[in-house]
């Protein structure tokens, strides 16, 4: 792959360091140090994440450089569009942060942090999310909020039902026969799913993407039709769910899949079934009822963090959506059939936006003035009501209780704006 020289013209320089694009003479130090730091043996690997991604550029790649061009620190921007509810935007996902060992302690990581914010914002990212491997406090003090990700876990996994419609035939994926509908199927089945990543041909063909097992392991069909597929990752004990896909008007499609994991389970002796999926999602229900194992257990981490890049510019893409579900209360009208006319600003961080409704129920967005009532949130509550995660009038009372007011006008819009929903990232997409 031919990669573009690079332009950056965004170094920043100060304490004895610089923070910059990688040059291209310096890939082979950065990748050396990314093998101190994570795996000794990444070479080929961290080389693919470059050379294997058409979307690279060097400005992707944020390098805090020392005296004596000694690369001190280091992380990737992953260039990628996120659901956000039903809306896709383009977001950064930031991986690889890592400091030479022998120079930790300085805020080269800090520094670097702010200088990738920077940076997106400039190339126009809206978001950016990271998966913390280390305490998220170090990321919340930059203004990083978590977004719980929630998961089941079944111990003792058995079969108790008879097999499923016999119509639906599992086998293992073929890419030649079953890439081009695996990928149709995977747009529709998350089109409205928070979390869940754009998927265009480039990425599911990309070196990273396969370095990391985007390919599903089995497949649904009935004929030729593709129904769904499934991706799992078995260990000595437990079949853990990357993934599952299928056509939500063929619930057969699903029952077959799930049997297949309950084979594969009995056959391998496997004694627990793990996903980081909701367990609201019909997969859980589905190896309850066909299975015969414990009791569902919930399980789920905090690890994956965002940040808005631009916040104005985020409520301006997500603006037909929002207007979407404000016409969808009733418009026009009072708390208790519709959105009242209202003015608010939320604060994220050093960031805020103002939204205003006018007596039609029309949405616009404006920049904060002191003539409007301020609504400050934490990093993770603004990512949790925003995603979907929690809905507003799950997180008010907390709100109240910590002392900030919230009119019956404001509570009735944001209500309305920010609902609970499902949200997903699917493991295989992790950079």
């Amino acid at each position: 792959m031919d990669i573009d020289q690079p332009t950056d013209s965004s170094q920043r320089k100060g304490r004895g360091m610089e923070i910059r694009s990688v040059r291209p003479e310096e890939l082979s130090e950065m990748i050396d140090l990314q093998c101190r730091v994570f795996r000794a043996d990444g070479q080929l690997r961290y080389g693919q994440y470059i050379h294997g991604d058409s979307s690279y550029e060097y400005g992707q790649t944020r390098v805090v450089v020392v005296e004596g061009g000694r690369i001190a620190a280091t992380l990737r921007i992953w260039d990628r569009e996120m659901r956000i509810g039903a809306t896709a935007v383009r977001m950064g996902g930031i991986g690889g942060v890592c400091t030479d060992p022998e120079l930790r302690g300085r805020g080269y990581a800090s520094a670097l942090m702010g200088d990738a914010i920077s940076w997106m914002r400039r190339e126009g990212y809206l978001t950016s999310v990271l998966f913390s491997a280390i305490s998220t406090r170090f990321y919340r003090n930059l203004g990083w909020g978590s977004v719980p990700m929630a998961g089941f876990r079944i111990r003792r996994v058995g079969r108790r039902a008879e097999p499923g419609n016999a119509e639906w035939g599992v086998s293992v994926f073929d890419e030649t026969r079953d890439l081009a509908q695996v990928t149709a199927l995977y747009e529709a089945h998350n089109l409205q799913r928070s979390g869940t990543l754009v998927r265009q041909r480039a990425y599911w063909d990309s070196a990273p993407a396969r370095l990391r097992g985007i390919l599903p392991s089995v497949v649904v069909r009935r004929g030729g039709d593709l129904g769904g597929y499934l991706h799992l990752d078995l260990g000595d004990d437990t079949a853990e769910v990357l993934e599952v896909g299928y056509d939500r008007e063929e619930e057969g499609a699903l029952v077959a899949l799930v049997d297949h994991l309950l084979r594969v389970c009995e056959a391998k002796g496997l004694d627990e079934i793990a996903a980081v999926i909701p367990p609201q999602h019909p997969l859980a229900a589905a190896i309850e009822e066909r299975g015969d194992g414990g009791d569902l257990e919930l399980t789920g981490d905090s690890a994956m963090m965002m940040y808005p890049v631009d916040l104005k510019a985020l409520f301006g893409a997500l603006l037909p959506e929002l207007q979407s579900r404000i016409d969808r209360a009733g418009g026009e009208g009072t708390p208790e059939n519709g959105v009242s006319p209202v003015e608010l600003c939320l604060r994220v961080g050093d960031q805020a936006c103002a939204l205003s409704v006018d007596d039609e129920g029309r949405l616009t967005l404006g920049d904060a003035v002191a003539e409007t009532a301020e609504i400050s949130l934490s990093a993770g509550m603004f990512w949790r009501v925003l995603m979907g995660e929690s809905g507003w009038g799950e997180l008010e009372p907390t709100l109240r209780a910590m002392g900030t007011g919230v009119s019956a006008e404001q509570s009735s819009l944001l209500t309305t704006l920010f609902r609970r929903r499902e949200v997903i990232f699917w493991a295989p997409d992790h950079y």
